[in-house]
């Protein structure tokens, strides 16, 4: 559901027939720099009071949604540093003792080395991560292998949005022609195959119930080939986010210098920025460096293999020559020794011819 519209969503909810316990009903704190605007539930804070806001929010959010608990509440909050976190997963764990939430978690968790970090002093809290599915900060996927190998639950928004490429690329299109399934379906039963949960929006019923088959379990599973065909195409998506990442960084580099007016970075903010630049940077200059030994071994190879070649014409040339001048040889000793043959038997006959006179 849209977070900034709890109050519709509640409404729906206090008259429909559905019994409570067969709703899954998920909301988040949002921190300061992403409220749209100061609405209800997120109340506006000062300087490190993240907690307090925290805590009127999640009671907002019962309020609103008409409801005694919600199924999961999130932490919404990528720019915060990892000590007002702390206190804001303190929040969590509270609201956990105290029945208004059965899971919590975060969202938009910037690298793993900070879910690492948070999970590791707050056992128990993290119970579910929401984080793009194709996210320039984690190009890799670190953070889902990591929620997988933790037994956390990895939600993904913009599953399908951007994932375009995907989906369209012809050996998608083989499996969809193969299997008699839309590549959307297919890759989202990827997804669900792969311990992601997609989080899906539809604009119409129709297209709400054409996903359904895939939460329900009804859709066939991927045989193992094409799991791996499809995992060969995430890999090369590393790259697009390898280079969305580093033109993110690169833009927002230049957003800190030309706009002074509005919120300032800390220093350590900057510094660990810069140092991501400057890392990465080296990191593309070590990959040029290696294509550059790369291209020299080639050339020297090519180089090689051409002068060997070279040298076994000239010893071809030089062969045949040879064999040329020999048989050269062999013919004029014949002649020669035909020649003298010929005077042998001229002079045996003027002897014969002498004697008989």
């Amino acid at each position: 559901m849209n977070s900034f519209f709890e109050t519709q969503v509640g409404d729906v909810l206090g008259e429909t027939d559905i019994p409570r316990a067969d709703l899954f009903i998920q909301t988040k704190f949002v921190s300061l720099p992403h409220h749209k605007p100061f609405v209800p539930p997120y109340p506006p804070y000062e300087g490190n009071k993240a907690n307090e806001a925290c805590q009127l929010s999640l009671f907002r959010s019962l309020e609103n949604l008409k409801t005694t608990y919600v199924d999961a509440f999130l932490i919404n909050a990528p720019d915060l540093t990892v000590t007002p976190m702390m206190g804001l997963l303190k929040v969590l764990r509270d609201a956990k003792k105290q029945r208004h939430a059965r899971y919590t978690g975060l969202c938009n968790v910037p690298t793993v080395h900070v879910l690492d970090f948070l999970h590791k002093n707050a056992p128990g809290v993290i119970q579910i991560v929401q984080n793009p599915l194709h996210s320039p900060w984690d190009p890799e996927y670190k953070i889902h292998e990591y929620c997988r190998s933790h037994g956390i639950q990895y939600n993904t928004f913009y599953t399908l949005t951007t994932s375009d490429r995907i989906i369209q690329d012809k050996r998608m299109q083989n499996i969809a022609k193969k299997r008699e399934i839309p590549s959307i379906i297919n890759f989202l039963q990827y997804c669900v195959q792969s311990d992601i949960t997609p989080l899906i929006g539809a604009r119409s019923e129709k297209n709400l119930r054409s996903v359904m088959p895939v939460a329900t379990g009804e859709t066939e599973p991927l045989s193992n080939p094409e799991m791996r065909t499809i995992t060969r195409l995430m890999a090369e998506q590393t790259v697009i986010n390898r280079y969305r990442s580093i033109t993110l960084l690169r833009r927002r580099e230049k957003e800190l210098k030309s706009k002074k007016g509005r919120e300032k970075m800390t220093e350590d903010q900057k510094d660990q920025l810069l140092k991501s630049i400057a890392d990465r940077e080296q990191k593309e200059q070590e990959i040029v460096e290696s294509a550059k030994i790369r291209a020299k071994a080639m050339a020297d190879r090519l180089r090689a293999e051409a002068a060997t070649a070279e040298a076994e014409e000239k010893k071809k040339k030089a062969e045949a020559l040879e064999l040329l001048s020999r048989t050269v040889s062999g013919m004029t000793g014949m002649e020669t020794e035909d020649k003298a043959k010929d005077d042998s038997g001229d002079l045996e006959k003027r002897r014969k011819q002498g004697s008989s006179n």
